[in-house]
């Protein structure tokens, strides 16, 4: 019933050891700061990148094909830092679970950041929270340092969003994740354009004709909307009525609004000015594609772009930020590039490529900023593109959605270009430091696997008799959508490749329903039933855990579930629960995931290391949860207090 296959046992205690040799290695008394190796003796700094997703085993691979060109990128390291060709994340290898492991050097028994999306006790059955936003149980690196006396800056790396002093650093900027207008395809009939007389200066062969959209804001601050004017232009003198140029204007306030001339193909930014409750000002804008613009307007079309702002601390910092990078540009929109793949109307990979090239980029310019001019000990540093990519473009077993020799091929150059983005990134954070007298470090939190099946816990829990199904309205949402019902038994909260079932315990859930001396029974015929789960013929399940085994593999913590399920790479969880007798299981819109375990190759990290101080090595495996005394070390500084060593 319970399977523990012994490549996940003797993974768990190899880690530890590796751990704790490289902790030996580079602190070999971790309560004494450790004199730095730099050259002229002045106090230097690190730099701790995270390339979220970027897969050891695609990047040896990558070494070996000459992939990299930028010559103090990716590849630099291995003329003499400190390399390991497989870092190991921990269980389950999953972003936000992955990094509070790096920053603490703790595993998530202590952390108690257990998936990116969890249930904890006291709360009713169907209530889940966010593994991004849940304090955390073990002290960070940007806390270590600050007890310490030192300066830290964090750029959006996991776990640092200023919503608790606990949470924030001397300065940095968070994550964005909602827009102020989420992004929309726009189609304007040749009768949405009305003539127009153009200002001093401007030149039309053919009479110009003008239109508005307007994009609605929410956000503090915003408008209830603002207003852009498109003035298309024929720019050809020959004769022919041929509109090829839209000039995009505020139409509310064209002075300081965003003026663009662009042609089909090419993108362009909106934004507007509003005030920040820092007490400054702050651009919010999109980065929109003008798709189509026919010769005689008839169906002009515009991928206009999802709207967000810079958000950094203090003031001067993100005005800093601003000034030198420009507003968030928001990651790719993949949903977008779904609906391409499905026939309809959206982007294309190339569409989905530049947004990616654009969203690193600024990630780069907000760190070179902050190198530039800001004073610190300690830099940690977040991207999250080579991720994005490859959930949404890592396309290479038949039974994927939409599988063809093509696509793969598309998906195959899609994920190399997004490792040559990450490549460039790198490089260029190398040539703003001084490597002679500054570390850098780059890590990443988990690999990456194929996909083709989509599996919801939920619905084999209710199939199991073990949950019960209910339909509610959301706030937001007109139309009622499925949840576990708050009586029922057990309930699964499903990220990538591993879940976590909750018993609905009489006396620790809100609510709860099962007695204390029930609750092995119910642990029991859920595991007993996923055992059984197939589809065409394979086990959906590699692996469960009772909650009294959960030490071994370091999630050991009450915020875990009663039972913790690891799915079969190509099988990816969902938490979702429908109608009863609906199937439970359905082809994965994602091509791309992780959280499975961490046994499998296909979830090693990358951990690189070279500059000063750094010593030169090389391990063939080695823990993240090594990286944070790694780093401190390197700083001359007493690691967080709960590390691995």
């Amino acid at each position: 019933m319970f399977r523990y296959t012994s490549a996940v046992k003797n993974r768990t205690f190899l880690v530890t050891a590796a751990a704790l040799a490289v902790a030996a290695c580079v602190a070999s008394d971790s309560s004494k700061p450790t004199p730095r190796a730099h050259l002229t003796g002045q106090p230097g700094r690190v730099v701790l990148l995270s390339l979220d997703g970027l897969a050891a085993v695609r990047h040896r691979e990558n070494l070996r094909r000459g992939l990299y060109s930028d010559p103090e990128g990716l590849a630099a390291f291995e003329a003499g830092g400190y390399v390991v060709e497989h870092a190991i994340p921990v269980d389950p290898p999953l972003t936000s679970v992955s990094h509070a492991s790096i920053a603490s050097g703790a595993f998530p028994s202590t952390t108690g950041i257990v998936s990116n999306a969890f249930h904890v006790p006291h709360a009713p059955l169907f209530q889940g929270v966010s593994g991004f936003e849940t304090p955390w149980g073990a002290e960070s690196l940007w806390q270590a340092f600050r007890r310490q006396g030192r300066r830290v800056g964090v750029l959006t790396f996991p776990g640092c969003d200023a919503t608790s002093p606990s949470r924030t650093a001397d300065f940095g900027m968070f994550y964005v994740n909602r827009p102020n207008a989420p992004a929309a395809l726009v189609t304007l009939a040749a009768t949405r354009f009305t003539a127009a007389t153009l200002p001093p200066g401007w030149t039309s062969f053919s009479p110009a004709r003008r239109t508005t959209i307007t994009v609605p804001l929410v956000g503090e601050g915003a408008p209830a909307a603002v207003t852009f004017t498109l003035t298309a232009l024929d720019d050809t003198d020959d004769g022919i009525t041929d509109y090829d140029t839209l000039v995009v204007d505020d139409d509310e306030d064209p002075a300081t609004g965003t003026r663009a001339r662009v042609h089909s193909g090419e993108w362009f930014p909106l934004s507007v000015r509003i005030p920040h409750r820092d007490g400054g000002v702050r651009t919010v804008g999109a980065w929109c594609l003008l798709q189509a613009l026919p010769p005689d307007l008839a169906g002009v079309r515009l991928y206009r772009g999802a709207f967000f702002s810079t958000e950094a601390y203090p003031r001067e910092f993100r005005e800093l930020l601003e000034e030198k990078a420009g507003f968030w540009p928001g990651p790719a929109d993949e949903r977008s590039l779904a609906r391409t793949l499905a026939g309809e109307d959206g982007l294309g990979v190339a569409d989905i490529l530049a947004q990616t090239r654009r969203f690193s980029e600024f990630f780069d310019a907000c760190a070179a900023a902050a190198i530039a001019r800001e004073r610190f000990d300690l830099l940690m540093l977040y991207q999250p593109v080579v991720d994005e990519v490859e959930h949404g473009m890592l396309v290479v077993d038949p039974r994927q959605r939409e599988y063809s020799e093509g696509l793969a091929a598309t998906g195959r150059a899609a994920v190399d270009e997004v490792y040559r983005v990450a490549d460039h990134a790198v490089g260029r954070l190398a040539r703003e430091l001084d490597l002679s007298r500054d570390a850098l470090v780059v890590v990443s939190d988990h690999g990456m696997a194929p996909v083709w099946e989509t599996v919801d816990l939920n619905q084999l829990l209710q199939q199991a008799g073990l949950a019960e199904a209910e339909q509610v309205v959301r706030a937001g949402r007109d139309a009622k959508v499925w949840r576990v019902k708050a009586s029922s038994r057990m309930a699964a909260y499903a990220s990538g490749g591993c879940a976590h079932l909750y018993v609905n315990l009489k006396g620790r859930e809100e609510g709860g329903v099962v007695e204390p001396g029930e609750a092995a029974a119910v642990v029991g015929a859920a595991a007993a039933y996923l055992a059984g789960a197939q589809v065409d013929g394979q086990d959906v399940v590699e692996a469960m855990f009772r909650r009294e085994d959960l030490a071994r593999i370091g999630l050991d913590t009450p915020n875990a579930g009663d039972l913790v399920v690891f799915l079969r790479p190509g099988f990816n969880g969902s938490s979702q629960i429908r109608a009863p007798g609906a199937p439970f299981h359905a082809q994965a819109e994602m091509y791309g995931q992780h959280g499975f375990l961490n046994s499998h190759t296909e979830m090693a990290a990358v951990w690189l290391a070279r500059g000063a101080g750094v010593p030169a090595g090389r391990a063939s495996e080695a823990s993240l949860t090594g990286v944070a005394v790694f780093v401190a070390d390197l700083a001359g500084v007493q690691p967080p207090a709960q590390a691995h060593r």
